[in-house]
């Protein structure tokens, strides 16, 4: 069974986790486990408890198949050099690597967007706060969350595209389930 990790920081954004940790578990079947940076249940925006199953830096970790930075206004201050080991071996074993919103900033600044295509809250509120990322030539200023390879980034306002291309990676084979999804939603703005 596929394993996905969602890291939550405290004040994680509940509109960014629910579209895609229900949409895995729900449309893909996949196992989903939360940690938090001390293993600590963390509060959400909206005031949601969410309960961790493990710590940011748990070696087990490493075995999952997907991990899901879940955007919050703590990720521009959090840093911690186990972590950002983590990020990059998972990245270099060829795992799905998805940072969405402030969460962004991690990937950033270990290293994983150099050379891939990819997008934020905007190009200079990403450089603001990874003044040192490689790779800010391959920003990217869409609405939309843009994948590129297994690493797939978008800004706090695309949790559906977010989640749709997350799905498309992990259940390629379910490409319709994955438009009918975006449509979906989509309905709610046709008008």
């Amino acid at each position: 069974m596929t394993v996905a990790v969602a890291f939550l920081q405290p004040g994680w954004a509940d509109w960014e986790a629910g579209s895609v940790l229900s949409y895995l578990r729900e449309y893909c079947g996949v196992q989903v486990e939360i940690a938090t940076p001390d293993g600590e249940p963390q509060t959400s925006i909206g005031g949601v408890l969410a309960a961790s199953d493990y710590k940011f830096t748990d070696p087990v970790l490493s075995d999952a198949d997907v991990f899901l930075l879940i955007g919050s206004d703590a990720w521009p201050g959090y840093r911690d050099e186990a972590f950002d080991g983590l990020l990059r071996q998972v990245h270099a074993d060829g795992k799905i690597v998805g940072a969405i919103c402030g969460a962004t900033v991690a990937v950033a600044r270990a290293g994983l967007l150099a050379g891939k295509a990819h997008t934020s809250n905007g190009a200079e509120w990403l450089a603001g706060h990874a003044p040192d990322y490689a790779g800010i030539e391959g920003y990217v200023d869409s609405p939309k969350a843009v994948a590129d390879g297994k690493i797939v980034t978008a800004s706090g306002l695309a949790p559906v595209t977010f989640s749709a291309a997350i799905g498309r990676l992990v259940a390629p084979e379910a490409g319709a389930k994955h438009d009918e999804y975006l449509a979906l939603f989509a309905r709610e703005f046709a008008a």
